[in-house]
């Protein structure tokens, strides 16, 4: 069996002896627990193993090797940060690759918020993992083997962090979803190390998390192997994963793991292929590192891994300006409320009870008194200026509202929405958060502060009515201005009858200038990849471990089509993280 690879060539393996028909016993469990659709699609995935496999076609590696250590990580986030120092202090020789150059290395984890989510009940949060990834008493969208794992793991993240020395603060208190069970013990942490580089005196967030972890693998000594583009896992003749080949400015390496590797390569944020074929809408936009491009997954594929969660992503409406010079997305304070005190100061509001009438902030997820807001009158339309939504939106799971397709149009009416606000949004301080995305502290999107630059740049459409507006935005104005004449009169009654908004946010778009912020799918990240068990350990289809192949991190998240409260993935990435560390480190050289 050949397969090409374009530029690395054919490169497919198959275990001798490993392939099976689905009629054996272990492969009856393996359908038992899955889903109608997959048992129909199973016997299109079967080889006859009782047919003989030409040696030729059985490809491993028996070639002689460039160097090595007993554990191999693909990919320097967070989670590959804390598996390298976990997998370091239990004993082992550690080597990271990274793809991206020392000089212009930014994943993922330095874009994020940083928050990271840390049980204050085990039970309680396998309770509400288990509500939100339950399709019924028999199946589960995550197994609960791992949903277990992942609440003791994560259980300990506050108390790992500052062990390490780092400093942070209680920043929420209960999951997104606060109508599921167990919702009450997710406890959210804001790190709080390191002042951004920008000036705007803001402290830790996901910046100064990875600068802390950064460190930490630095002062271990542990070696990172920078510009290695990984291009291939390499397998021995019974199929264990041995190394990896990397590429290193033209020049392949081939680099022997001792103990196993490491996959913490993150998703496919900018794999405009794999977004296409595996999302539920298009475009979407993601804001991150424009490297992460999913060559992870197309490895562990090679050597056999099944993929979960790939439809998935923790996402919302985003902004989108290619000439910018950054390709991705980036995030908006609807409210101008994300990056203001409020915020900062956060870990004040963890005593304050939420109670019927206050606001919780989309993406912050902090209760508010409704008294103390002074926000400015929003809405957000379709692309033919219709408003469709609760605008205090939850902040990862509003994507799932775009997908939606007109069959009669041929159109996704949501794909773009519009940002409409007035002259009170505009002048009370950047749209974006200043501290994450592209826009926050590594400025690969500079923002002006009256946002008065990126009205001159065409960014941020204006009229001086409502209709004229709506002609900029190639809408019908006669539609928006009903729209928002519908939400200036409930807003003057006091009630959203649409979409039941709470009235503290009910404040009419009435004070002209107006304005209009074009706005995609988009989020943090991708959550599809290589499917893990409850040790890490990367599976293959037929529901065994690959051996030595372990994943951390948003490379194949635990988490499905919801997700549990802000930090999520970065709680996942300080817990597997340690997890595959602690499961490779063990392993026999």
């Amino acid at each position: 069996m050949d397969v090409d690879r374009g530029p690395d060539g054919p490169f497919w393996w198959i275990a001798p002896g490993r392939t099976r028909a689905f009629g054996s016993q272990s492969a009856r469990r393996l359908l038992d627990r899955r889903s109608a659709v997959m048992q129909n699609l199973a016997p299109l995935i079967v080889f006859d193993a009782s047919r003989k496999l030409p040696e030729e076609t059985r490809m491993y590696y028996n070639g002689a090797f460039d160097r090595g250590a007993d554990v191999i990580i693909i990919g320097y986030g967070d989670a590959g940060a804390v598996t390298a120092m976990t997998a370091h202090d239990d004993g082992s020789s550690v080597l990271i690759v990274e793809k991206q150059a020392e000089d212009r290395r930014r994943p993922n984890s330095r874009f994020s918020g940083g928050n990271f989510i840390s049980p204050n009940s085990v039970d309680g949060a396998v309770r509400y993992m288990s509500e939100l990834y339950r399709i019924n008493d028999d199946l589960y969208e995550v197994d609960p083997a791992v949903i277990r794992t992942w609440a003791e793991e994560t259980s300990h993240n506050v108390d790992w962090l500052r062990a390490q020395g780092g400093e942070c603060l209680e920043l929420a208190q209960g999951g997104e979803h606060r109508h599921i069970e167990g919702y009450e013990s997710i406890t959210v942490y804001k790190p709080n190390m390191y002042e951004h580089p920008n000036g705007t005196g803001n402290t830790g967030w996901g910046y100064g998390l990875f600068k802390f972890l950064t460190e930490k693998v630095i002062d271990r000594g542990i070696e990172v192997l920078y510009g290695a583009a990984a291009r291939a896992l390499l397998t021995n003749a019974e199929g264990d994963v041995i190394g990896v080949r990397v590429d290193v400015g033209g020049r392949e390496l081939n680099l022997r793991a001792g103990k196993g590797v490491v996959m913490t390569c993150g998703g496919f944020e900018f794999n405009p292929w794999m977004k296409q074929n595996f999302l539920r809408v298009a475009p979407t936009h993601f804001y991150g590192n424009p490297e992460n491009t999913g060559d992870g997954i197309l490895m562990a594929q090679e050597v056999g891994a099944e993929l979960w969660h790939m439809n998935s992503c923790a996402a919302r409406l985003v902004a989108h300006f290619p000439q910018s010079g950054y390709p991705g997305g980036l995030p908006v304070d609807v409210w101008g409320l994300e990056a203001m005190a409020e915020i900062k100061i956060s870990h004040e509001a963890r005593s304050h009870e939420a109670k019927e009438n206050d606001v919780a902030l989309p993406v912050a997820q902090v209760y508010l008194p409704a008294g103390t807001l002074d926000v400015p009158g929003v809405i957000f339309t379709d692309r033919f200026g219709r408003r469709y939504t609760n605008e205090l939106y939850r902040g990862h799971t509003l994507y799932y509202e775009l997908t939606n397709f007109d069959s009669q149009k041929l159109v996704f009416p949501k794909v773009p929405s519009w940002w409409i606000f007035d002259e009170r949004r505009r002048a009370a301080r950047g749209l974006p958060p200043d501290v994450y995305g592209p826009a926050g502290p590594l400025q690969q999107i500079p923002w002006s502060d009256d946002n008065l630059e990126e009205i001159d740049k065409g960014w941020i459409l204006s009229g001086d009515t409502i209709e004229e507006l709506a002609d900029k935005c190639g809408m019908e104005p006669a539609v928006l201005k009903a729209t928002v004449d519908r939400y200036n009169a409930m807003c003057a009654a006091g009630v959203d009858d649409d979409f039941d908004r709470p009235p503290a946010t009910l404040v009419p778009v009435d004070r002209g200038p107006y304005y209009a912020v074009q706005l995609w799918p988009g989020g943090p990240n991708t959550q599809g990849g290589p499917r893990r068990n409850a040790e890490s350990q990367i599976m293959r289809a037929d529901g065994r471990p690959i051996p030595g192949l372990y994943s951390a991190g948003e490379f194949g998240s635990v988490y499905g089509m919801l997700y549990p409260a802000g930090g999520g993935n970065i709680g996942e990435c300080l817990a597997f993280g340690r997890l595959a560390g602690r499961m490779v480190a063990a392993r026999r050289a």
